[in-house]
């Protein structure tokens, strides 16, 4: 009795290592991709949601601008924070980071770099919907950059408002137990 004990034990101990490790080594995969009008592309938003819904971890991916020469195209992802359900459609709020630029298009050699030294420099909130809402502290480089373009003071201000609102395409990943 006791040596079948031992190996039940044994065999459910090296069972819960597998399952443990698979989730370690889990990969994601994009379940849902939708443009920046929230039309799908691939996948299924019943299947996002019912993810959601049981609890499961989500990350998304969002694209800025528009590939091709001399034009900024930004690729982001990041663990979806507090996820809303709202008709039908994931809402993921993407938790506070440190405000970063990159480099201009016409620079041979990419950079990305701190924006400023706030650790809480942006947030944002991603929709299936394809709406991105963004709040950014705004540093005084930031603000010279945009003078250097010829804006005046109420040209910055406006044009820093109109990006707390973006259109973004959108993909959904979640994890897939290996």
């Amino acid at each position: 009795m006791k040596l079948k004990s031992i190996v039940v034990l044994v065999l459910l101990a090296i069972v819960s290592i597998n399952l443990s490790v698979a989730q370690e080594n889990g990969l994601y995969k994009v379940i849902y991709e939708a443009d920046r009008d929230g039309n799908r592309i691939s996948g299924s938003l019943e299947e996002l949601v019912a993810y959601v819904r049981s609890g499961n971890p989500i990350r998304v991916g969002w694209e800025l601008g528009k590939k091709g020469p001399g034009l900024q195209f930004l690729e982001h992802w990041s663990d979806a924070g507090f996820i809303t359900i709202h008709k039908e459609h994931v809402f993921a709020q993407i938790s506070s980071i440190y405000g970063q630029g990159t480099s201009a298009p016409s620079i041979e050699v990419p950079f990305v770099r701190m924006m400023n030294a706030e650790p809480d420099g942006w947030v944002a909130i991603i929709g299936t919907t394809g709406l991105m809402g963004q709040k950014f502290k705004t540093d005084q480089e930031t603000i010279d950059m945009y003078k250097k373009m010829g804006l005046t003071e109420d040209e910055v201000k406006e044009q820093l408002k109109k990006q707390e609102k973006a259109k973004v395409k959108t993909k959904w990943a979640v994890m897939v137990r290996g």
